[in-house]
C-alpha cells in the first residue's frame, strides 16, 4: 500500500500521516503495537491513571481513545473500500472519553483490546488490493482515501505515544 497523496485525507490529518516513517505501513503498524506493548505493558495500574495536568487524559483515557478512534476509522476503511459512497458522520472524541470508565478497565484488559483491534486492523489492510486502498469516501464531511485512514491511524498512533513518552513518563527510571 502506497503512502497517500496530499489531499487524501482532512487537512487537520495530513499532520499525522506526516508522523509515519518510510517503509511499509502493515510492518510499521505491527512494530507499533509492539512497541506501545513494551512502553505500556510495564505500567502499574495508579501510573496508567496518571494525568500530568487537571483536565488532561490518563494514560488509560489515551489508550482507550487510540482504540476509539482506530476502531472508527478502520470502519470507515471498509466502508469506502467496499465501495459506499455514504458520506459518514464525525465522532465526538471527547464525549467518547467521557463515557468510557477508563478506570474500571485494567491496563491489561486495554492493551489486551488494543492488540486485538491492531491485527484486526492489519487483517484488512493486508487483504486490500492497491485500487481498493484508494478508494474514497467521505466522513466528517472530508475526503479519505482508504490508505490515507491506514496512515492516519498509524500516526495518530505516534502522535499519542510521543505525547505519553514526553508529558507522562519523562525521567521515569
Amino acid at each position: 500500500m502506497k503512502r497517500p497523496e496530499p489531499g487524501e485525507v482532512a487537512p487537520y490529518f495530513e499532520r499525522y500521516v506526516h508522523l509515519v516513517p518510510d517503509g511499509d505501513i502493515i510492518d510499521i503498524l505491527e512494530e507499533q503495537c509492539e512497541e506501545s506493548g513494551r512502553i505500556l505493558g510495564g505500567l502499574s495500574q495508579e501510573e496508567a491513571g496518571f494525568s500530568y495536568a487537571p483536565g488532561k487524559w490518563s494514560i488509560r483515557q489515551i489508550l482507550c481513545h487510540v482504540i476509539d478512534t482506530e476502531r472508527v476509522f478502520m470502519y470507515r476503511a471498509l466502508r469506502f473500500a467496499r465501495g459506499d459512497t455514504t458520506p459518514l458522520p464525525g465522532f465526538d472524541q471527547d464525549a467518547f472519553v467521557a463515557a468510557l470508565a477508563p478506570d474500571s478497565r485494567s491496563l491489561a484488559s486495554l492493551l489486551r483490546e488494543f492488540v486485538t483491534l491492531r491485527a484486526s486492523t492489519i487483517t484488512l489492510l493486508a487483504g486490500l488490493s492497491e485500487a481498493e486502498s484508494t478508494k474514497t469516501g467521505v466522513a466528517s464531511d472530508a475526503l479519505f482515501s482508504v490508505r490515507g485512514i491506514a496512515y492516519v491511524v498509524a500516526g495518530h498512533e505516534i502522535h499519542h505515544r510521543n505525547v505519553i513518552l514526553e508529558r507522562y513518563l519523562t525521567g521515569r527510571s
